[in-house]
């Protein structure tokens, strides 16, 4: 009997991928709009908000239910996605292991827990030791560090700032807050956001001639399954900025210099294919240098799991359940590699429709090796261009 699927993703562009992947598996997949499904084999892939997660939970503990559910997303994962979480969780990892790759491998980062400018001086007497710098910049006897503001649970490049004193940071604060004052539209207000995180920016980013130096960052796919296999995906994309990188604009903050979401490219000139490029088929990196890229951020990957994987209230996977995350990595100068931040439901649509193969193949990895054996069909025989790299594995019991 073919596995009952509940398909309902809001963006699109994705929902049509996975259809479509789906509907080639010789009906396998019976995709349905029933809430009441008699069948004893049931695929949801919803939004995180649709999914019956008291269900999955039962499900996953019940070993004599005949009934396989698999659901598209783990209940619990702000440890991962919510940066500040994140940035705790970290602290505390490298605390324990102070050897770990992500020493080297993750900013200087900060929490700043501010409910509104007033507090700020209160709020970095808490981050004393980014109180600290900011005050060495103002001193002038090093070359100042400039540093990044990112609210800890928006995404799509919203609210950030860079910033070198702070002046800066309070007139950028005091500036957002005065704007929402006037603005009757309470739906994005910062107001609502409690939590930040600053990281010390990265100036030094690898640029390359032939894309007119222009920043990129590489967004990296990662499929988690079960509790607890990791997958990275090669079919890695390159997002590019506008507008040639000048380490000096640090003043100005021109989005189109510094921010390479796709998403910010708001008022460009350029065209989608300059914006989103394949990593791999970047020109100016030799093979060695790809292959040396993609090595840190599968130990990098290892890395970041192994820790998560003990951090039960932050990070809780589930043996009916996969996920897939959007990381995002910076490469400086010396092709060392950074993880930035990593989000649950990633924008595809962002891939554009020129490289949309890389974001099927996606589906067609995941359909194959997670979906079809977790139901006990064998995988179909299909010659992929792009593949899933297993870099955790190690299983627990629910």
């Amino acid at each position: 009997m073919p596995v009952d699927v509940h398909l309902h993703i809001t963006c699109p562009y994705t929902n049509e991928l996975i259809r479509n992947v789906l509907e080639e598996e010789n009906g396998l997949f019976t995709l349905t709009n029933s809430s009441n499904s008699t069948n004893n084999d049931i695929l949801y892939w919803l939004e995180y908000e649709e999914i019956d997660f008291d269900t999955l939970f039962r499900q996953a503990r019940d070993s004599n239910n005949n009934t396989k559910v698999l659901a598209n997303s783990y209940c619990i994962r702000k440890g991962l996605i919510r940066k500040a979480n994140f940035a705790m969780f970290i602290q505390k990892y490298l605390a324990k292991k102070p050897d770990a790759i992500l020493r080297n491998h993750y900013p200087e980062t900060h929490v700043l827990d501010l409910c509104h400018p007033d507090y700020l001086e209160e709020a970095l007497n808490e981050a004393f030791e980014l109180r600290d710098a900011l005050e060495e910049n103002i001193q002038g006897k090093n070359e100042p560090i400039p540093f990044i503001l990112k609210a800890s649970i928006l995404d799509k490049a919203s609210e950030l700032c860079i910033f070198q004193t702070q002046l800066e940071l309070e007139e950028y604060f005091t500036a957002k807050y005065d704007e929402e004052e006037d603005d009757d539209d309470e739906g994005n207000s910062i107001a609502n956001v409690r939590e930040w995180i600053v990281q010390r920016y990265i100036k030094n980013p690898k640029l390359l001639s032939t894309y007119q130096n222009r920043k990129f960052h590489l967004r990296v796919y990662v499929v988690a399954e079960r509790n607890l296999r990791i997958y990275v995906y090669d079919g890695i994309l390159a997002l590019f900025a506008s507008l040639s990188y000048d380490e000096n604009d640090n003043q100005s903050f021109d989005r189109l210099r510094h921010i390479t979401n796709t998403c910010a490219q708001i008022d460009t000139k350029l065209k989608e294919d300059d914006l989103v490029k394949e990593f791999f088929t970047l020109e100016e990196v030799n093979d060695d240098i790809r292959s040396n890229i993609f090595e840190q951020i599968k130990l990098i990957l290892n890395d970041i799991f192994t820790g998560l994987h003990n951090e039960v209230t932050i990070f809780q996977p589930l043996k009916n359940a996969f996920e897939i995350y959007g990381f995002d990595f910076l490469i400086d100068e010396n092709n060392q590699v950074y993880f930035l931040e990593a989000n649950a439901y990633p924008d595809f649509k962002q891939t554009g429709n020129s490289l949309s193969i890389l974001i099927k193949e996606l589906f067609q990895n995941i359909v194959q090796q997670i979906i079809l054996p977790y139901f006990g069909y064998e995988q179909s025989k299909k010659d992929l261009q792009c593949q899933l790299h297993l870099v955790y594995d190690k299983q627990k019991i629910i």
